[in-house]
């Protein structure tokens, strides 16, 4: 296989994933039942284009675009009922925009995995992000928890491929670089958080209003510094975890980590 064959081959494996837009928002009130509004769209120009680069082939479906069944599924695999699930389209863009509804935050687990929602069958692995909430006199507290071991066993797994000096070389290679930053365009992630009344008090760093971001990406801003990027590399060691990985990443455009244990005060 050639260079430039192999390097499409990486950038096609590890930026399919980059030509979604993914976000999750999930609604609480104080008693602690709510909903969670998870919207997933696809750029299918994008990767009609990267699979046609490496071998014409065709895309049969809108990866992260929920069917029917899939909606139910994933609706198991969270643990809450589903509610709605709506088309979308913005421009190249095509997904759509599911609702679901809980009882109890505390049982909720949230799978922000677009990648799922094609699964065969209901997840029974535990979600990296848990919730508590207690009342103290009029007030709610909700407790956001990351299970770093699990956050930084999912990263490992994503990151394999880029950790081979094959990878290395491919992404070294200006004209890889340039096809990454193309298929990244427009790619966003992130989960939302956002309580019924006023926070009285969180020792969270993004926080607008009644809305609190637990994390974000949106690699355009984070491809606008490639020095600040590069220097990072440095900085990143194997085995680290997110929150010594989270520090470096606080100042770089288009990245967002909240702190792995929040404490939300509201009513």
């Amino acid at each position: 296989m050639s260079r430039y064959k192999l390097a499409a081959v990486l950038a096609l494996s590890t930026c399919l994933t980059g030509c979604l837009q993914s976000n999750t928002l999930v609604k609480i009130k104080p008693d602690g039942s709510g909903t969670i509004e998870q919207t997933t769209l696809a750029n299918l120009q994008a990767i009609k284009g990267m699979m046609a680069g490496v071998g014409g082939g065709q895309v049969k479906e809108t990866p992260g675009v929920m069917t029917e069944a899939d909606f139910k599924r994933t609706a198991e695999r969270m643990g809450v009922t589903p509610v709605s699930l709506t088309p979308l389209k913005e421009g190249n863009f095509e997904g759509s925009k599911a609702i679901f509804a809980f009882d109890d935050i505390t049982k909720v687990r949230v799978d922000q995995d677009p990648n799922m929602a094609g699964s065969t069958g209901a997840s029974t692995s535990k979600s990296p992000i848990r919730f508590g909430l207690t009342r103290q006199g009029a007030s709610s507290i909700l407790t956001i928890t990351l299970d770093e071991k699990q956050a930084d066993a999912a990263a490992a797994k994503a990151g394999a491929a880029a950790s081979s000096q094959q990878a290395t070389d491919a992404a070294m290679d200006p004209a890889v670089m340039q096809m990454v930053k193309t298929i990244f365009q427009g790619f966003k992630v992130g989960v939302d958080l956002q309580v019924e009344g006023k926070i009285i008090k969180t020792n969270a760093d993004y926080v607008t209003g009644s809305r609190v971001t637990l994390v974000e990406v949106d690699m355009a801003g984070v491809f606008e510094d490639e020095a600040k990027l590069k220097a990072l590399q440095s900085k990143f060691k194997p085995g680290m975890t997110l929150s010594e990985v989270r520090p470096y990443l606080k100042d770089v455009k288009g990245v967002k980590i909240n702190n792995p244990n929040l404490t939300i005060e509201f009513r």
